[in-house]
């Protein structure tokens, strides 16, 4: 049966933002459009490929999602990503808006568009991964133009556990924040799908004398697929995600997958660019987005069961700035 929409005022039918919003979305190509970009944001030649249509004619069906105010464009480098629209509650027309994208939400996507998203997801990532393979050793220069370390990191450590047990570290890059967590946790484990930059902070850990730290070369995956290395059992105290989210494909997933990591009144650590409009970032330091609007990832965090806690702001140099964010996974 189809589910009902709600329609809080009788004089909407005459509404040309309503209209708009409903003709929009009575096209299945449009439907899948936004059903598509629920938690991501996808380029024009990314949709082409998983919708498997022409690029004239996805064009035609972003505008007329883009004039009904359901999608939003944004220039990153020399692309163009489209993401959706944030529904605006003061609109009249906002409660028929949410309620036709919650109904989207509500289906899995089909086997074979969610087989041409993984793909799209894949090639980011191996673009990622070749980038870090190529560039480990220039790394570190490249990142000093954009937030050093010592910068941000103390400032994070604030927000960590005084004494806890176990936490689990996604990209340690060169290794600097194990040494923190190794004063604070009686067991570290860090991940990182780089086999380049898990040797540096291999090093690293070896000249500072690290103990109890266990380096995993791995994806992170969800924590209910498990993974064969045990040192991933029991779930973390803590979770620390520190300028990881902007090198990965699907950065709405890797915060879920995060979360799904921590034990009941865990605490999940985010270190991220805010949105920026430098475009040399992608070739200097294999960034795939451009930062990220801090209440996305406040949506992202609450999708995953999380509650935002506390965040910190800090500018940094060549006119970046850095969002620091706790999120807490109830103990219920």
């Amino acid at each position: 049966m189809p589910r009902a929409l709600p329609l809080p005022h009788a004089d909407l039918a005459a509404d040309p933002e309503l209209l708009a919003i409903l003709r929009a979305c009575a096209d299945p190509v449009r439907l899948s459009i936004l059903r598509l970009l629920a938690e991501d944001a996808f380029g024009v030649q990314e949709l082409c490929r998983m919708l498997e249509l022409g690029q004239p004619n996805l064009s035609h069906h972003l505008k007329l999602l883009s004039e009904a105010g359901l999608v939003h464009a944004h220039r990153d480098g020399t692309h163009t990503f489209y993401r959706r629209a944030l529904v605006a509650a003061e609109r009249p027309e906002a409660a028929v808006q949410h309620s036709l994208l919650a109904a989207l939400d509500a289906d899995a996507l089909p086997p074979a568009l969610e087989r041409r998203r993984s793909a799209v997801f894949e090639a980011r990532a191996e673009r990622s991964r070749a980038f870090f393979a190529r560039h480990a050793d220039a790394f570190d220069r490249n990142r000093d133009l954009i937030a050093a370390p010592e910068h941000y990191l103390p400032v994070l450590a604030e927000l960590l556990p005084e004494r806890a047990g176990r936490a689990l570290e996604i990209g340690p890059g060169p290794g600097e924040f194990l040494t923190e967590l190794a004063q604070r946790f009686t067991e570290v484990v860090a991940l990182d799908a780089s086999p380049e930059m898990l040797e540096r902070a291999r090093r690293h850990c070896q000249e500072a004398g690290l103990t109890g730290v266990t380096l995993i070369a791995a994806e992170l995956p969800d924590a209910s697929e498990g993974l064969a290395d045990a040192k991933l059992a029991p779930r973390f105290d803590a979770v620390i995600c520190a300028m990881v989210l902007h090198h990965t494909p699907d950065p709405a997933a890797m915060l879920a997958r995060c979360g799904s990591w921590l034990r009941p009144g865990g605490v999940l650590l985010i270190a991220e660019l805010c949105p920026h409009t430098q475009d040399w970032v992608a070739d200097a330091c294999g960034d795939v987005w451009r930062g990220f609007d801090p209440e996305q990832l406040s949506r992202w965090a609450q999708a995953a069961g999380l509650t935002d806690d506390a965040r910190q702001f800090l500018a940094q140099r060549n006119g970046f700035r850095i969002q620091l964010r706790r999120f807490l996974l109830s103990e219920n």
